[in-house]
This record gives structure tokens, sequence and C-alpha cells, in this order.
């Protein structure tokens, strides 16, 4: 594997008192403002040319391939860009290589002897949202305004041997094992670093538990700015829940212990995970929740995004972007950024290989019916917007109805309960749980008034008297 051109760290002043002093911060780039962001993450590519547009059919089908590298910066790109900013910035305060606490932490005997006073200053961000609205291209387009490999030499007058993993991504496993996890955090480590390492720990013998250690070191050793983990919701496919559980509490340790800020990426079938246990979702909605939901159709920024997409046609005889075709585009999409440029894709290739004369309604039409028939299932389920329609694809569903569902499914478990004890408490008790009364000898009549003379006389019939004045009964059970 070829050793990839790490950023040689330059030093900068950054205006915040917290973050000056601090190397691991002052080699970032400088904090962008929101149009300095809006130039920096947007991916504009070159829209076709009157040359390019008398090519043949053929060659003009591949130029439609582009429309998928188009990045139209919205306001939740600027949120997040932010979120990310702050998150890798102040997670690194905590961890200033010149303190001694730093010194102490990173020490791979610390854990005997505890963390040395350390105390993260690491934080989680949470991003979610629908299948297909973004979430990963828009994190990627962040991500790429930050070197993700720094090496340091000299600080000042300070020597200071380092290098910094910025950022890391891995994806959690398709069956959200935790071998796999730790597989694909070494392999994203290496090819990272560009070297052929750590990626043989994954195969080797070690217990699971190891190499969660050592997952952990290496994080303090490099020290990673963020660890990004993508495809959250796999964890839902984990056997019987326990590589779940204990992958999580990993997770919540890793930013406690080795003060590693975390970013969850997932769809909306990953909300699940947090609603079990208090300190998972606590820490998730640490940096706050960035929700990617589908647009509305009277949204200004799908109007935006529709018209910006519309421009690169290679029809060669573009139809004008009206109402009726924004009524359609919407009504076949129901606001999906991936079904929609998925849509202008597919009718462009039809117009251009049938040589029609433009994208029309009904070209969109017949493009839905016949090429995009896996999708009209979800479609249909948005656009009936029946909750329970939706409820059938899990990725699909709104957060805010995904969060509903799942108090509504908790309020009527515990009515359930409530309702069972209410039944419970007003049935009869059936004869086998009626206590029984103790077998035994029945129990003379007791005579409460008051006798003359209780003394028995010596020569008289001691059991008439008996009988007489009811001490004894005349027929006794023994």
């Amino acid at each position: 594997m070829n050793t990839p051109a790490f950023a040689k760290a330059t030093y900068g002043q950054t205006g915040m008192p917290q973050y000056d002093g601090n190397p691991l911060i002052e080699c970032l780039p400088a904090i962008l403002t929101d149009i300095d962001v809006v130039r920096s993450i947007g991916n504009l590519p070159p829209k076709p040319t009157p040359a390019e547009l008398e090519l043949s059919p053929k060659l003009r089908g591949h130029g439609v391939n582009r429309l998928k590298d188009v990045v139209i910066p919205l306001d939740i790109h600027l949120e997040l860009e932010d979120c990310f900013s702050q998150l890798i910035r102040y997670g690194y305060t905590a961890r200033n290589p010149f303190s001694a606490e730093t010194v102490r932490y990173r020490q791979p005997s610390s854990g005997s002897v505890g963390r040395g006073g350390f105390k993260s200053s690491a934080n989680i961000m949470t991003l979610i949202g629908l299948s297909g609205m973004g979430k990963t291209t828009a994190l990627d387009a962040i991500t790429r305004l930050y070197p993700q490999v720094v090496s340091h030499s000299k600080y000042g007058l300070k020597v200071f041997i380092q290098t910094q993993v910025v950022w890391l991504k891995i994806e959690c496993p398709h069956d959200g094992s935790l071998r796999g996890f730790c597989a694909a955090f070494f392999a994203s480590l290496d090819n990272a670093l560009g070297i052929e390492k750590y990626s043989s720990l994954s195969v080797s013998r070690s217990s699971v538990s190891v190499m969660l250690q050592h997952i952990s070191q290496l994080c303090k050793a490099y020290f990673v700015g963020a660890l990004i983990i993508d495809e959250m919701q796999h964890l839902n496919s984990s056997r019987g829940g326990a590589d779940r559980e204990k992958l999580l509490n990993f997770f919540v340790t890793l930013s406690n212990d080795a003060g590693v800020p975390l970013v969850y990426v997932g769809t909306n079938a990953m909300l699940p995970l947090f609603s079990g246990v208090l300190r998972n979702a606590r820490r998730a909605v640490g940096m706050g929740e960035i929700t990617f939901d589908r647009f509305s159709e009277d949204d200004p920024f799908w109007e935006h995004l529709v018209t910006r997409l519309w421009e690169y046609d290679w029809t060669g005889s573009a139809t004008p972007l009206n109402d009726n075709l924004l009524r359609k585009i919407y009504d076949l999409t129901q606001g999906n950024t991936d079904f929609l440029v998925k849509l202008l894709m597919l009718a462009q290739r039809h117009v251009i290989s049938e040589e029609l004369e433009a994208v029309t309604s009904q070209v969109l039409q017949r493009v839905y019916d016949n090429q995009m028939r896996m999708l009209h299932k979800p479609i249909e389920a948005l656009r009936s917007g029946d909750p329970l329609q939706i409820a059938d694809f899990e990725d699909m569903m709104p957060t805010k109805d995904q969060i509903a569902q799942m108090l509504n499914h908790d309020l009527a478990r515990r009515a359930k309960r409530a309702d069972l004890a209410l039944i419970l408490q007003g049935m009869p008790a059936s004869a086998e749980t009626q206590p029984r009364k103790p077998v035994g000898k029945p129990v003379a009549r007791v005579v409460t008034d008051s006798l003359e003379n209780v003394h028995l006389d010596q020569d008289g019939d001691v059991q008439a008297e008996l009988l007489k004045r009811g001490w004894i009964d005349d027929e006794p059970i023994w």
C-alpha cells in the first residue's frame, strides 16, 4: 500500500482562548463563514455545452451521469458543518498533547491506575434521516474540508513528532457484529495511514474484548479527532441484541475514556437503538440531532433544488420548468432527493434513446411506470401520508413520526399492563385462589352470662354440670 501524502502541520491562532496553545486544533483549517462553506462544499459539474449536445446519443447518455455529482448547499449543510467543526475542535480541548493529564491518559497502563485526572471533552453528534436524502453525501462533503491525517514535527520551539488522524469513517457491518466492527475500524485506519499493519489484528485469535482495547488505545495514540460511524441501523441486525448492547456501551466508553467525539449516521430505523438505555440516548443528542427529512411540496428549497438540477439537460431541447412539471416531479418522488435524481436521469436517457423531443409530464410518468417499479410501494406509502403504510418501510418514516410511534408503542404497552392489573383486581377470586379455612375440631359454645358460682360440687356429676353450664359440647369431636 502506498503511503499517502500527509498534510504537514502549519499552526495559526484560532481566536478562541480555549483553542489557542493546542497544536491539535491550531493545525486545522480556519473556522469558515457560511459563505465559505457554501463555496467549499457545493459541487456544480460543467453543464452540457452546445458542442456536447451535438454528440451521438450514446455519448450524451454518459453525460447524464454528471447529475449524480451535483451538490447544492442548503441550510442543513451549514448546520452540519458548524456542528462538525465544534465537535472536533472542542473534543481536542481536553487532549492537549503538552498537558500532564493527556500524557498520563495515553499510557497503555493508565487503565490500572485510573485516568489520572483526565476529563473527556468529547461529544456525540447524530445525523439521521430518510434513506436517499443525502446524509452520507453531505457528510463526505464536510469531511473533505479537513485533512484526514496531519504530520507534526515541531510546535514552536518544542519537538512534537506526532501523526494525527483528524477523522476516521467506518461503516457498521451488515450483521451488526462486534468482530465485524473491529475489522472495519482497523481497515479504515490502515487506509488512512497508507499502511497494512492493523488489519491483521482482526484476523488474529484475539478475543473481541482485546480488539476493542486495541481500538481505544489506537484512538489515543493517533489523537483521532472524530470517529464517524455510518449505517448505524445495521446494529438492529445483531443476533439476540448482545453485540448491539456491547457495541453501544463501547461507544460510550470510547467517548468518555478515550475522549473521542463520535458521529452517528443512519436512517430512522436506528432510533430504537437509543430508546431503551438513558445514557445512550442522552449521549446521542449531545450536539443535537440533525435530521434529513423529505421536502414538502411547498418548500422553497425543493423548488430551488429541482430548478438547479433541471439545468443539466442533455436532450438538446430542454423544456422550461413550469408548475405542472414541478407538481408531477413531486408526485413521482415525494420530496426524496435520491428519487429525484434517478427520475431525471432515467427520463433524459429515455428521451435520448427514443429520440423524443423533450422531457414532459407524460415522459416522466412513463419512466416512473416502467423503470421505477421497485420504488412504487414506498412512494405510494409516502404519497398516502398514512403512518401505517409508511411504517412498513422503517427507513422511510419521518423522524417525528418514528418517535411518535415509539412513544405510542410504549404507552400502549403500559396501558395493557394497567388494564390487566385492573382486570385482575376486579375479578372474584377463583376457587383455587380462595383462602381455605384450616380443618380442625369444632369449638364449643361459650356462655357469656355471668355465673353465680364457678366452683363445682365435689360429690356432684361433673359432666352434667359442665353440659348445663355450656362449657362442653354434648357431642364433642376430638
